[in-house]
Parts: C-alpha cells; structure tokens; sequence
C-alpha cells in the first residue's frame, strides 16, 4: 500500500533527515571517520605513492588520487549509511517503518538521500587534506565531482541496500561485509593505483568492481580533452555512466526484494 507522491515525498524526506541528525548527534564519530579516511589514503598512501613514483607517470598524480579518492568516499559513505537499516532492525525501528503504509521504495531512497547528505559533508575534509598536501585543486575538480556526486551516492545507497538484503539478519555480518566489498575495491578500481596497464586475473578483477566505473566517469570528465586524457581514463564518459546506473537498478532492485523477503520471514 502506498500513499499520495506528496506523502512518499515526505517519507523520503522524513527518512533522509532522521540520517542527517543522527550523523549530527553522533558528531565525534562522524568527525574521526571523516578525517581518518583522507588522511590515511590521501595523505599518507597517497602521498607516499606521489613522492617516489608519482614523477614518472606524466600527470599530476595526487591530482589523480584525489578524484578516485572522491568517488571512493562518497560510495563508501552511502553505503555504511543505509546499511544501519539491519542495525535498525535489531532496535525495532525498520519494522515500525515497514508495516507503515508506505511505499518500500521511499524508504529506501530516503536512506540512500540521507547517506548522499552524510557523504557531501565528508568533502570538505578531503579537499583540506588535499590542500595540506599540495594538491592542485581548481574550480573544475570540485564542479565535476560534485557534478557527478549523484551517481557515486546512488551506487553506494544501491549496493547498501544490496548488502543489507544479503546480510539483513546480522549487523555485525553486514559491517563485516561492507568492510571486506569496499576496500579491496578501492584498490582495484584504480583510486588510488594505477591500472590502464592491468592484465590477466587483475584485467578482469579491474573490470568487475562497481568502482572502478566511477572513478573511471570522474576522470574520464575531468581529464576530456587533455593529452593525458588516453593516458588515465578505461571507457568513454557515457560508458561508464552507463555501467554505473544499470548496476545500482540492479543491486537496489535486488537488495530491495531480498530485505522485504527477509523481513517477512522474521
């Protein structure tokens, strides 16, 4: 049973700010994690790449780590966003909002809105990290990420909610997951190494990681029209935004069937 638009609006809505204060009231977490990721990656990995092979590549290569950087947290943190649905599960909160006549995909899109929001806000400390570290930012870095910041939160909300549906009956399961899906995609994506030279098992790998098509876009745009452009990016724009879109239907439409199934059979 569902309701008017207006009304699944402010479900959305409803869904999505809760999120938000949530991530205000929990501000000492939210504040570790968002400075933890930048400087770990960013500014150590990252900067430590850039000083001893970076001089060779022919691009700007902390420049280069900072878009797959970009793409990475802004996934990552719409991801761990909308699987504390299992956790709200525990606490009695996702039924309450399931037998509500409401639509089940308001639910989920307010998740994933709420988690876009949580990601957005972890920006500006990357953008400080990069700037301590002397990355070359310009206006057009930060337009064409957050150009293209929909998608990567739409992919991370999508494969939450996949996560979530796979490991609905176990939060410690799904934090378990989420940890072993995204770092190893990190690498493999190329957001931080690299892999326009990848072959054999690693070829294929490079090419299976919902990642690696985000960070590919973002590059892809940014890079258009630059003698490197060849150099760095995989696919055309178009292609990647393409790959990028149809796998979060799929991982949102799956995720979605596997968690209502499971929250009828509880």
């Amino acid at each position: 049973m569902t309701g008017s638009p207006a009304k699944e609006a402010n479900v959305v809505l409803a869904v999505a700010a809760r999120d938000v204060l949530r991530l205000f009231r929990d501000w000492k977490n939210t504040v570790a994690f968002t400075v933890f990721f930048p400087v770990a990656f960013l500014g150590i990995l990252a900067g430590t790449i850039g000083q001893n092979l970076g001089a060779g590549l022919g691009f700007d290569y902390l420049q280069f780590a900072l878009l797959g950087m970009a793409a990475c947290l802004l996934m990552m943190f719409t991801t761990m966003s909308v699987t504390l649905l299992v956790e709200e599960r525990e606490t009695g909160f996702t039924q309450e909002i399931f037998v509500s006549p409401t639509s089940r995909v308001s639910i989920f899109l307010g998740k994933i809105l709420g988690g876009s929001v949580a990601g957005l806000i972890s920006l500006p400390a990357l953008f400080l990290v990069a700037f301590a570290i002397g990355v070359p930012i310009t206006l057009t870095l930060i337009e064409v990420i957050l150009l293209i910041a929909p998608v990567f939160c739409l992919m991370g909300g999508a494969f939450g909610v996949l996560l979530s549906g796979i490991f609905g009956t176990n939060p410690k399961a799904v934090d378990q997951a989420t940890i072993l899906t995204m770092f190893p995609q990190m690498f493999l994506s190329g957001a931080v190494v690299p892999i326009r030279s990848s072959s054999g098992a690693l070829y294929v790998l490079v090419r299976v990681m919902p990642l690696t098509y985000l960070v590919d876009l973002v590059r892809g745009v940014f890079y258009q029209g630059t003698p490197t452009y060849g150099q760095i990016v995989l696919y055309n724009p178009l292609i990647d935004l393409t790959v990028a879109l149809a796998l979060s239907v799929v991982f949102l439409v799956a995720g979605m069937v596997l968690f209502v199934r499971g929250e009828r059979n509880r």
